[in-house]
């Protein structure tokens, strides 16, 4: 009877763990520029981050440019803020467009996501900074 026991611990286990890490945030690997006037993002602030490929993510959910601005509509953002985590690679064409899409949704403040350069570029993680 004890191995009966200890396998209902195990599965409980088990199961926690597999609950708990599908809530973990999941961040996608960017190399973001160096700033050093960075400041702290704001916690309400909704994120957008483009990867090198071009591709959008927002809130973690893949969106296309051309739904960009429907999509922030959609949220509810209004007067809200949005930061910008974009790869140091991407096209400035892409950063102005979806700057451009996000004032048209009614975005008010917009954030863009840097490394402190304190840190430097090795040891940064995507939420480290932002600047304003």
């Amino acid at each position: 009877m004890p191995l009966s026991s200890l396998l209902d611990v195990v599965l409980l286990l088990l199961i926690f763990f597999v609950v708990t890490s599908s809530f973990a945030e999941r961040r996608i690997p960017l190399e973001l520029p160096d700033a050093e006037s960075a400041t702290t993002a704001e916690d309400e602030a909704l994120v957008l981050e483009i990867e090198a490929s071009g591709r959008l993510l927002l809130e973690g959910d893949e969106v296309r440019v051309e739904e960009l601005d429907a999509r922030l509509t959609t949220l509810g953002t209004g007067e809200g803020a949005l930061e910008i985590r974009a790869d140091r690679t991407v096209q400035h064409g892409l950063l102005v467009d979806v700057i451009d899409r996000a004032r048209l949704a009614g975005i008010e403040r917009l954030g863009i996501g840097v490394a402190a350069a304190s840190v430097g570029r090795a040891g940064a993680t995507p939420a480290e900074a932002s600047t304003r």
